[in-house]
C-alpha cells in the first residue's frame, strides 16, 4: 500500500464521522463508500481518485521552500496554488534569503549600473558573498560592452567606478501571503483534522485559495526576519485571549488562523493583531497554550479525541 492510499484509508471514515457529528452527513452521495475531501476545495472524492492521481501528495510548505509531503489535496488545486500562489512566495523567499545574506537557490533578477550606464542581470548568494552578472540575452550588446568598459576604465585609472544596483524580481507579496496562509491552513488541517476545518469560520481561508484575484487580505500573517528557517509549530493559542488562535510557525512566516472553539473570528484576529502593531509596523506576543507536533502526516488529533 503506498503514501496515498494508506492517509485516504485512514482519513475517508473521520470525514465520515465529523460530518455525521456536524449533522453534515447527507452531503455525502452514499452511507456506505468511503470519500476524502480535498481540504482546499472541500470537494469529497472516492477510492478511485487515488488511482486516477486526481488526489496527490501535497508539500507544506511547497517543496522549493523546504517543505515535505504532508497529506493529500486534489491536483488541481495543487496545481493551481503552484501557479498562483507559490511561485511569488519563492520569488520572494530568494529576495529575503540575499538581504539577509543566507544563500539563494536560484539567481535573483537585478539591473547593474555603472557610471550611469545599466545592464540587467542576475545577482545570486552563497552565504558568505554576492556573485553578480549580467545576461546577454535581456540587454544590447552595445549597453553590455559599454558597461563592461566604464567599470575597465575606471579600474585602469585606479578609481572605484559609480557602481550600484536595484533588484528587479518581480512577484505579488499579497499572492506570496497568500502562500504562507495556505500552507499555515494545511498544516492546521494536518494536525487537527476535519473538525477544525469543516467549522465556517474556516471559510474565508477556502475563499483566498480560489482565484488568483484577490479581495483585501486579513492581517493575520507575519515575518521575523532572525527567526530559524527550519522552525516549524502548530499552536493551539489560549492567552492572550485576544489572540485565541492556531498559531503556525514555518520559519520566518506565522501565520494565526480560527480558533476549533469559535472565539474568533479571523477579521476579529486580523483587528487584534492590528490593534497590537507598534510605530515600526511590528508585534510582539507573549502566546500561551497547547502545541502539537508539527505534522509529518495528517494526525487528525481533533477527530480522534472525540468517539
Amino acid at each position: 500500500m503506498d503514501k496515498r492510499e494508506h492517509w485516504f484509508n485512514e482519513g475517508a471514515p473521520l470525514f465520515r464521522r465529523a460530518l455525521e457529528q456536524l449533522g453534515l452527513a447527507d452531503r455525502l452521495p452514499t452511507t456506505e463508500d468511503r470519500y476524502y475531501a480535498c481540504p482546499c476545495c472541500l470537494i469529497a472524492y472516492p477510492f478511485e481518485a487515488i488511482e486516477s492521481q486526481v488526489l496527490t501528495i501535497e508539500h507544506v510548505p511547497p517543496d522549493a521552500l523546504g517543505g515535505k509531503g504532508m497529506l493529500l489535496t486534489c491536483k488541481r488545486c495543487n496545481n493551481d496554488a503552484g501557479r498562483h500562489f507559490d511561485a511569488h512566495a519563492i520569488k520572494r523567499a530568494e529576495v529575503h534569503n540575499l538581504l539577509l545574506g543566507r544563500q539563494t537557490n536560484r539567481p535573483v533578477r537585478a539591473v547593474f549600473l555603472a557610471d550611469g550606464i545599466s545592464v540587467r542581470g542576475e545577482v545570486q548568494s552563497s552565504g558568505a558573498g554576492w556573485f553578480m552578472q549580467g545576461v546577454p540575452r535581456r540587454n544590447d550588446p552595445a549597453m553590455l560592452d559599454a558597461h563592461e568598459r566604464a567599470l575597465r576604465e575606471a579600474s585602469e585609472r585606479g578609481e572605484a567606478p559609480q557602481f550600484n544596483f536595484e533588484l528587479a524580481e518581480r512577484f505579488s507579496p499579497q499572492h506570496a501571503d497568500v502562500s504562507w496562509i495556505r500552507s499555515a491552513y494545511l498544516a492546521a488541517f494536518s494536525a487537527l483534522g476535519w473538525r477544525y476545518i469543516l467549522r465556517p469560520a474556516l471559510d474565508p481561508i477556502r475563499e483566498l485559495l480560489k482565484s488568483d484575484s484577490l479581495p483585501e487580505l486579513p492581517l493575520v500573517i507575519g515575518f521575523n526576519p532572525t527567526a530559524d528557517s527550519g522552525s516549524r509549530s502548530v499552536m493551539i493559542v489560549r492567552e492572550p485571549e485576544n489572540l485565541s488562535s492556531v498559531h503556525v510557525a514555518i520559519g520566518q512566516y506565522s501565520v494565526f488562523l480560527p480558533d476549533p472553539w469559535g472565539i474568533m473570528s479571523l477579521q476579529e484576529l486580523a483587528e487584534s493583531i492590528s490593534g497590537m502593531r507598534n510605530e515600526e509596523g511590528g508585534v510582539s506576543a507573549m502566546l500561551s497554550g497547547q502545541l502539537a507536533s508539527w505534522p509529518k502526516k495528517p494526525m487528525y488529533l481533533l477527530d480522534r479525541a472525540i468517539p
